[in-house]
Formats: structure tokens, C-alpha cells, sequence
């Protein structure tokens, strides 16, 4: 890395704390930070997250905001403040595994600063102070654990559970990390020994995760619930059956159409993300880039959506960028920025169809990139 990159970087590294740290200082709270507080409330005089009709996670993040309850008290700061530290804190964490998937060095720091420097993720963390981004560290965790070690399974399926514990944003993601009986010895291109993504074309689930492992994964999420079976109403209600915002985005459109139940767009959404994974295990990708593909087909395929929905694929992208990261992350900043009423003056900002349509594009675009490096295997 020479001096005048290695300035750059630490440049832009410098600029996206000093915004991160202005939107945290400015941030007043909102509807969730108000639901923390009250589901920290509610746990602490023993009753259940679900009943307040604001949680729709795991216990775990519960306990997590009775946890900062405490220390924000012990602080004399406010819970939101807590939350927003830990949550700053994470994403400077995310940050690091995405230097070391990166390959480390320059690429790994533009990796790293891609993400931390993006405003979508800026404006959820800091600003919406959403904690989707906690879940994601622990998905790139798993990655980062799944290329290191690929012939170990606990510390995988321990970062896999704990990010659907914290909040199931990655509900279908352990699938890619299965065991496949198809694969070949991967060629590594010149320079790229342990660093780096696995290639294009690699398929390190020659080595992945045995069945058990990922059925386990779902099996700790499950049993975390079962000391409040008598919540079952709340927690089927609240957290099975939960999709966002309805009506406003993605396949909830079809139920404009005259006749068509109200379960269609949400079968649909799910039969999509298998077909996805089902599809990305037998093309062999490597997981990381699978892994932002799925997020891509879950964005398009949802039946409602919140805009802390929009970081799902930003940390994953800064490994792939191109054309369709920069569009969507250009789009998706514009219309959080709407919906946040961050500049009431712009009427015309896209609102949740035109990040649709950015990830739409965004996806069709990855797929094509992989099809063409496809190809170029074909003919080696």
C-alpha cells in the first residue's frame, strides 16, 4: 500500500467517524428506542418482551436491553444512548472481519471503509439506531470462521446461531454453509494464498457445515424460546408471523389484485429464498458472494419492509462492489433520508419501490457477473 492510498483511507476513515459520531450526538429517539425501553421495562418487573406488542426477536436481544438498561443507569445516560453504543461499536467491529475477508492490506481496507463510510449504514446504526447491524457482525463472523477453519464446525454454528438469536434478519443464510457432496479442489489464483475471499468458482462446502451442524443452528433459536411457552399466542403473532410493513412494498403489491389471499405474497417470499439457496449451493458460489445474493432475492421477494431492512446487504456488497452497490446505496441513503424526514423540502426522493427497484437491479446484475465468470470457467 503506498503512502498516498494509505492517506486516502485514512482520510475517508476519519470523515465517516466524524459523520457517524454527529448523527449519534444528534440523534433525539424514536419509535424503537421507545419500544426498548419498554420491553426493558417490562422484562425487568418479570414479564415477557411479547406482550408489549413491540418485540418480535429472540429473547436474547431482551436480555441485551435489560443488560444496557442497567449500565446506562449505572453511566447516567439514556438507554438509547447504550443501545447506540453498543451498536457503533459493532459496526466498528464489522468493519474489521470485512478488512480480514477482504484479504487484508489495501483491499481489505477499502472493503472495510466501503462499509463503514456508507451512508446507508451510518444513517440505520446511528440515526434509526436499528440493530440489524449487530446480527450481520455475527454472520460475517461465521464467514470469517468458515474460510480460517473450514474443517471445524463449533465456532461457525455458534456465530451463525448468535446472529439469528440477536435478530433473524439471516434466517436463511446457515443453509448456504451446508455440506455439499459436489465440489472440486479449488485453484487459487497467483497472490491471492489465505487472503481474501475464495474465489469465484471455489467451493469451500467441500469442507462445510454437516447437516446436524445447520439443523442445530435453528435448534438453539427454537429452544431459546422455550422457557415462555405461555407467551405461544404473542411469540407465534409477534415473531413467526411478523413481515414489516405491510402493503407498502415488494410481492404484498399482488394483494391489490382482486381475489388473491393474503398468505400468497408470504409462500411466495419463501419458496423464493430456498429456490435461491437451492440454487446457489449447486452452482457452488462461494458463500460470502452467495450470501449477498441471498440478501438481494430476500429484499426483492419480501412482503413488507422497514427501512432498517435497507443495511442488509451493504456490509456483503463492500466485498463485490460495482455498478449495483453504488446504485443502491445511493438510492436506498435517498429514500431513508425521506422516510426519516431528514429533509422534509425534497418531495421527490425515491421512497421503499425505488430501493425495490435498486435491488432489483442490483441483484440482476450479480447474477450476471456470475454467469459470465461462469462461462470464463467453462472455457479455462
Amino acid at each position: 500500500m503506498g503512502s498516498a492510498e494509505r492517506l486516502a483511507l485514512s482520510i475517508g476513515f476519519v470523515a465517516a467517524l466524524a459523520l457517524r459520531v454527529a448523527f449519534f450526538s444528534g440523534f433525539s429517539g424514536n419509535y424503537d428506542t421507545a419500544s426498548y425501553e419498554e420491553v426493558a421495562r417490562t422484562v425487568r418487573g418479570g414479564g415477557d418482551p411479547w406482550s408489549t406488542d413491540r418485540y418480535n426477536y429472540s429473547p436474547v436481544w431482551a436480555g441485551v436491553l435489560v443488560g444496557l438498561r442497567r449500565v446506562a443507569d449505572a453511566a447516567g445516560v439514556s438507554l438509547a444512548t447504550a443501545v447506540g453504543a453498543l451498536l457503533f461499536a459493532s459496526d466498528v467491529a464489522a468493519a474489521a472481519v470485512l478488512w480480514r475477508l477482504g484479504g487484508g492490506g489495501s483491499a481489505g481496507a477499502r472493503a472495510a471503509l466501503l462499509f463503514f463510510a456508507n451512508p446507508v449504514s451510518i444513517l440505520v446504526s446511528s440515526h434509526h439506531r436499528a440493530f440489524d447491524g449487530l446480527a450481520l457482525l455475527l454472520l460475517l463472523a461465521a464467514l470469517l470462521a468458515f474460510r480460517r477453519e473450514p474443517l471445524g464446525t463449533g465456532s461457525v454454528t455458534a456465530a451463525l446461531a448468535g446472529s439469528l438469536l440477536v435478530k433473524h434478519v439471516a434466517a436463511f443464510h446457515p443453509l448456504l454453509f451446508v455440506r455439499t457432496r459436489r465440489g472440486r479442489t479449488p485453484r487459487r489464483q497467483p497472490g491471492r494464498e489465505n487472503r481474501g475471499p475464495v474465489a469465484e468458482g471455489e467451493d469451500p462446502r467441500r469442507r462445510g457445515l454437516p447437516a446436524a451442524a445447520v439443523a442445530a443452528v435453528y435448534a438453539v433459536f427454537a429452544v431459546s424460546f422455550l422457557p415462555f411457552l405461555g407467551a405461544w399466542p404473542a411469540i407465534r403473532r409477534n415473531v413467526l408471523l411478523y413481515g414489516g410493513l405491510g402493503g407498502l412494498y415488494g410481492t404484498d403489491a399482488l394483494l391489490l389484485v382482486p381475489g388473491v389471499p393474503f398468505w400468497v405474497p408470504r409462500v411466495l417470499f419463501v419458496a423464493a429464498a430456498l429456490g435461491a439457496v437451492v440454487v446457489l449451493l449447486r452452482r457452488r458460489i462461494e458463500t460470502a458472494r452467495a450470501s449477498l445474493l441471498l440478501f438481494l432475492v430476500t429484499l426483492v421477494f419480501l412482503p413488507g419492509i422497514g427501512r432498517q431492512y435497507f443495511v442488509w446487504p451493504i456490509a456483503l456488497g463492500a466485498l463485490f462492489p460495482g455498478a449495483g452497490y453504488a446504485v443502491y446505496t445511493v438510492v436506498a441513503t435517498a429514500a431513508l433520508v425521506a422516510i426519516s424526514g431528514l429533509a422534509p423540502s425534497l418531495a421527490h426522493l425515491p421512497g421503499w419501490y425505488g430501493v425495490w427497484w435498486a435491488a432489483l437491479l442490483w441483484l440482476l446484475l450479480e447474477a450476471r457477473r456470475g454467469s459470465h465468470s461462469d462461462r470464463a470457467r467453462d472455457f479455462a
